[in-house]
């Protein structure tokens, strides 16, 4: 009877592990569906990385991303939810065994990224808000990026938005696009500073993007509002020929070469799209699009 109860003992143990261990992964193949309350405009699901694979599954952390809640004192920008994501060190993105693996690229890298499955083309408008805690770490990392612009099929991202330091920057590639071996600091590129720390850390800050996504060099451009205030204003291609953009989202950041603490966290809201300013209901942001659309820049980035 002692002998069979230890068995049974360590049965109920044992399920209790499993069960606690299954809750703590997300499956990535099942994909993230997000709430109107935080999305819309995107198609559900969106795509999460993975980190690990077992059983042909595609599985990540759980603390790679939750939905978390007003009520429970999270910070949302609007309504009742929001997402927070986390990246730690040695977190590398990899499909399946023997594909590519972030933390044996050249350089390494880490990742928890939301990709977005929408093939992006023509005219758009994007919203959304950010939110970095004030006790966000700064770490020895040659790239930090906690939102981009990609392609489907092109090497450089046409944008992202990196933390550098204590600043937040917009990072364009446009000069890149349709050329290989190109980086962000070629000359014909930008790197903007667009949020200094006393504005980017314990606070919603909003990005307002509109984008005529085409390879037609006449005809496209991209432009950035920063809490309502135009920052950037492009002319040109804005993707390669037969090219798609795609949003993505979270941290996505060059290996943390120290060995203190290294987790990031990040919050967003309010992600959407459309296909014109009214569509997209920035009154709730507190912004107006006749005085988005009024604004100009004496500075306007052309690539000859």
């Amino acid at each position: 009877i002692i002998v069979m109860k230890k068995i049974l003992l360590i049965v109920v143990i044992s399920f209790l592990f499993c069960n606690s261990s299954f809750a703590e992964k997300i499956n990535v193949k099942e994909g993230i569906e997000l709430p109107k309350d935080i999305s819309t405009g995107y198609e559900n699901p969106w795509g999460l990385s993975c980190t690990w694979t077992k059983d042909s599954q595609c599985l990540t952390p759980e603390y790679a991303l939750k939905i978390v809640h007003k009520k429970d004192n999270y910070p949302v920008r609007l309504g009742e939810k929001s997402i927070r994501m986390e990246l730690r060190k040695g977190d590398c993105h990899q499909k399946r065994k023997g594909s590519y693996n972030d933390c044996k690229a050249t350089p390494p890298a880490e990742r928890h990224e939301l990709t977005n499955r929408n093939d992006i083309r023509g005219k758009k408008w994007h919203t959304y808000s950010i939110f970095l805690p004030e006790d966000t770490p700064i770490i020895d990392s040659e790239w930090i990026t906690m939102g981009q612009f990609h392609t489907i099929n092109g090497n450089a991202p046409p944008v992202n938005l990196d933390l550098e330091d204590k600043n937040f920057l917009l990072v364009t590639r446009f000069f890149c696009i349709d050329k290989k071996g190109c980086n962000s600091h070629h000359a014909k590129n930008r790197r903007i500073k667009i949020l200094d720390s006393e504005n980017l850390f314990g606070k919603w800050n909003d990005f307002i993007f509109n984008a005529n996504w085409t390879n037609n060099k006449k005809k496209g451009y991209f432009k950035l509002w920063v809490n309502g205030k135009l920052v950037y204003h492009y002319k040109g291609k804005t993707i390669g020929s037969n090219d798609a953009a795609i949003h993505q989202l979270g941290i996505y950041r060059g290996e943390a070469k120290n060995s203190n603490e290294a987790n990031h966290v990040v919050f967003y809201d309010q992600m959407k799209i459309a296909k014109s300013c009214k569509k997209i209901n920035l009154k709730k942001l507190g912004y107006s699009c006749k005085d988005l659309e009024s604004q100009e820049l004496k500075f306007v980035h052309t690539i000859k």
